[in-house]
């Protein structure tokens, strides 16, 4: 009599952030227990104490594991998706955060319940990440206003979207365009830019479409630049923004390299998958 060969469990380790998002609906541990598939899955959690600290522990288990799913926001997710780079570890994603960038990207649906079972038939696929200034990042990086935001943001002790756009608006009414430099296949392009974005994935979060055109898989990264627009037009643009066609805009301009430099002779914020750095 033939028996059937057993077949493994993955491995995972969650990596829960206890202070990412603002959402009544908020992961809890037991949803492991109650919608996981122990079929498929044998886990541990572990709870981040400080910004960074997904990052080491990532490192320090990852041989110990198959996968590992940040439990968070975007910075969550970077810090976890850093420490696997250069391994055959595989990474997934329960949104927990403000923005929940690249999850809402992936179809991982909002809903904690909900996106633990979806990792229950989940399957691996390849995507491709950026780097600036030598850091890698998976969503979008930037500088310039939505950087000043990202930084404003991570000082509040308001999160989700209402707290963001009235830091974006009160902070608008202050902040200089800056002229950059960008250097792609030799050319040469000067703009004077209100932000600069570089888009692996489409959006910001929260369903911001900053850059339409862009796609995870396609091995192309987009730099999105935005010239400065008076106040009055924000409602507009923010419509465009939500509805994928801020590249309609006269302001809008859409570089897709698959390297490139950028510079400015003064000082700009950055952020990093949306965290300020």
């Amino acid at each position: 009599m033939n028996f059937p060969e057993e077949v493994s469990k993955n491995r995972v380790l969650f990596i829960v952030n206890p202070t990412s998002g603002s959402r009544p609906s908020r992961f809890r541990v037991n949803f492991l227990k109650k919608y996981l598939d122990a079929d498929r899955y044998e886990y541990e959690v572990y709870t981040t104490t400080n910004a960074g600290n997904g990052f080491y522990i990532v490192k320090k288990r990852l041989e110990d594991f198959d996968g590992f799913i940040a439990v968070g926001g975007d910075g969550t997710v970077n810090e976890v998706f850093k420490a696997i780079l250069g391994s055959n570890k595989w990474f997934s994603v329960i949104p927990n955060g403000s923005g929940n960038g690249l999850a809402r990207t992936l179809g991982i649906p909002m809903n904690p319940e909900k996106a633990v079972k979806h990792l229950n038939s989940a399957n691996i696929k390849r995507i491709d990440y950026g780097i600036l200034n030598n850091q890698p990042f998976i969503n979008v990086a930037g500088i310039g206003f939505d950087a000043r935001v990202a930084n404003k943001f991570k000082k509040s002790s308001r999160r989700g979207l209402q707290s963001y756009i009235k830091i974006a608006l009160d902070e608008y009414r202050k902040f200089k365009s800056r002229k950059v430099k960008i250097f792609i296949n030799g050319k040469k392009i000067k703009r004077r830019v209100l932000l600069a974005s570089f888009a692996n994935s489409s959006q910001f979060g929260n369903n911001a479409h900053i850059a339409p055109k862009a796609r995870l898989n396609d091995g192309k990264l987009h730099i999105i630049t935005f010239r400065k627009f008076h106040w009055l037009s924000f409602p507009f643009l923010a419509w465009l923004l939500f509805n994928r066609a801020l590249d309609k805009s006269r302001l809008y301009k859409d570089y897709v390299v698959d390297k490139a430099v950028i510079r400015s002779k003064k000082k700009m914020d950055l952020h990093i998958d949306g965290e300020a750095a």
